[in-house]
């Protein structure tokens, strides 16, 4: 439905845009659009709007007339009633349309040749202004119908007369810039509108590899590509990201490395010959240390026969935990323990130096 209105608003949102930067331009920045001057040929002493002609209402119009060798002139802007009742019976050129910015159509009234009095002498203008070769007048229109008058001031007549007109809308330019905004905001939904939903509202965002395929409709599920990253850490402690192939090769080098260092050395006695200072294997071993206990010695303190050959073995001490695990002492930390069992090892010892004997 939403993409339905879519160029709709788009054709609309335009218009009003073009609109907007017409009057902007017609207009100008001071809100105001001038025509002129417009010669008028006519060799009476009145030119008239015939009623209806005027039908603006609040709008800004100035009026500039002149005329040829600073012959006096008037020029005025009155109710339509009170300017057709003084001017009625007197020749006169009289404004039958009217078009912005300056097409009009003119028709000729018989009457008498001379003015039925002085235009000045008359109060009930609403604006009105006289002057040797030109006169002005700047005002407002009504809310109720006018006319305006050029007039013929003495025994002098209009021959040469030009007109140049300009009018205004108060903050009309404002108007079009806003109407151009207005204009562009609607155009530019239409095409988001037209393009299908956003991306805060059409779901989970596809993986970058798949964006090239189509736009994502809403609701369709999105496949998650995985990535596998190889890291090395060297000697230092840092990271450095190795491909799959580096990765295999590393791993056959280290399992290269690990297979050499589990292989016998050539140059190394046999492990499976007896060692003649070892304890017999078939002699008694003698009896491991309880588990639990907290203190156990390395057996074998005495010399045997051959002490002047073999020196001693050296005394080792071992702490047993809780968990069974042996720990080597030595002989100053042997004192913050307490030993355990002492009449066994003593006949572990015993045993010992007799099968060394």
């Amino acid at each position: 439905m939403a993409r339905r209105l879519a160029w709709p608003l788009v054709v609309v949102g335009v218009l009003i845009a073009l609109a907007g930067a017409a009057v902007m331009v017609v207009l100008g920045p001071d809100s105001r659009f001038s025509t002129g001057p417009h010669a008028v040929r006519t060799d009476g002493v009145a030119v008239v709007t015939a009623p209806d002609v005027i039908t603006y209402r609040g709008l800004q119009v100035d009026v500039l007339v002149e005329v040829p060798v600073n012959k006096p002139v008037f020029v005025g802007i009155g109710n339509t009633v009170d300017v057709q009742d003084y001017l009625a019976g007197t020749r006169r050129l009289e404004v039958t349309s009217f078009r912005a910015p300056w097409t009009v159509r003119t028709a000729e009234r018989r009457g008498r040749p001379a003015l039925p009095g002085a235009p000045t002498a008359l109060d009930w203008w609403i604006a009105d202004s006289a002057g040797l070769g030109g006169a002005s007048i700047s005002t407002t229109l009504p809310d109720t119908p006018v006319s305006l008058a050029i007039l013929a001031v003495g025994a002098s007549d209009l021959s040469g007369l030009r007109v140049t007109f300009a009018y205004g809308v108060r903050g009309g330019f404002g108007l079009g810039l806003g109407a151009l905004l207005v204009g562009l905001g609607l155009a530019w939904s239409g095409l988001l509108l037209r393009r299908g939903p956003s991306v805060a509202t059409a779901g989970p965002r596809r993986p970058w590899r798949e964006r090239g395929a189509g736009a994502q409709e809403v609701g369709e599920e999105v496949e998650v590509v995985e990535e596998e990253v190889y890291v090395f850490v060297d000697e230092h402690g840092v990271e450095h990201e190795i491909t799959a192939e580096e990765a295999a090769r590393l791993q056959e080098r280290l399992a290269a490395d690990a297979l050499a260092s589990t292989s016998p050395d050539p140059t190394s006695p046999d492990p499976t010959s007896p060692d003649p200072t070892s304890p017999d294997p078939t002699s008694p071993h003698p009896r491991s240390p309880d588990p639990d206990s907290s203190v156990a010695t390395a057996p074998g303190t005495g010399t045997g026969a051959g002490a002047g050959e073999v020196p001693p073995p050296s005394v080792v001490y071992v702490f047993v935990d809780e968990d069974g695990v042996e720990h080597e002492v030595s002989e100053e930390e042997l004192a913050d323990y307490e030993l355990a069992d002492d009449d066994e090892h003593a006949e572990d010892g015993a045993a010992d130096d007799g099968r060394r004997d």
